[in-house]
């Protein structure tokens, strides 16, 4: 997803992302959805990790979605990907046909995140696992740029938001790593994956 934090190295980075696709565990035949897709820069490391993967990323710049189509070309023409455009509320997909569902740093621009998690639910299938990796609200308060109209989030949070859905915590993991920020300093990057099991 496209943000305000353009140029901020100490954001989305692909070590982030990577700790978010690899704590779904995608196995054979998977379909994964993503929501905000970015440029899809990592689209061909995810259909390596098991055979007949299926991949289908939702994303809401126009810019982002048309840098991924040019660069996946290859892969969407061999119908292993499918990369499509929507509005950040509602998923324009059928009920319970996607395995896994994965989104990294787009938690603080939901617009609904009640309706959102309500609808990622509703696609996954049953035993279907959903990731939401992102950096918690204790670290996002120390940036300088908060004020871009981000909504913070942390662990407990999130919880409450999944309260009352058929989904259940099963795997919750936080990583810290050195990062540059623009201003040149070295600052401690934490994050966390919280993976849910879609149980009804």
């Amino acid at each position: 997803m496209k943000s305000p934090l353009n140029g901020v190295s100490t954001f989305t980075r692909p070590d982030q992302i990577l700790h978010g696709i690899n704590s779904l565990s995608l196995a054979e035949g998977d379909h994964l959805l993503e929501l905000g897709y970015g440029n899809g820069g990592l689209l061909g490391y995810i259909l390596s990790i098991a055979e007949n993967l299926r991949y289908t990323g939702l994303e809401v710049s126009p810019l982002m979605h048309q840098e991924a189509l040019a660069f996946n070309h290859a892969y969407i023409r061999a119908g292993w990907a499918n990369y499509l455009m929507y509005d950040g509320v509602v998923l324009p997909s059928e009920d319970a046909i996607f395995d896994k569902v994965l989104t990294v740093n787009t938690i603080y621009f939901w617009r609904e995140p009640e309706v959102l998690l309500k609808d990622i639910s509703r696609v996954l299938k049953v035993g279907g696992h959903f990731c939401v990796t992102f950096c918690e609200k204790a670290f996002m308060e120390k940036l300088p740029f908060i004020e871009h109209g981000f909504q913070l989030y942390n662990a407990q949070d999130v919880n409450r938001l999944i309260y009352g859905l058929p989904l259940k915590l099963i795997y919750e993991d936080r990583k810290k790593d050195k990062s540059i920020s623009k201003t040149g300093e070295i600052v401690d990057r934490e994050f966390i994956s919280m993976v849910f099991e879609r149980i009804e």
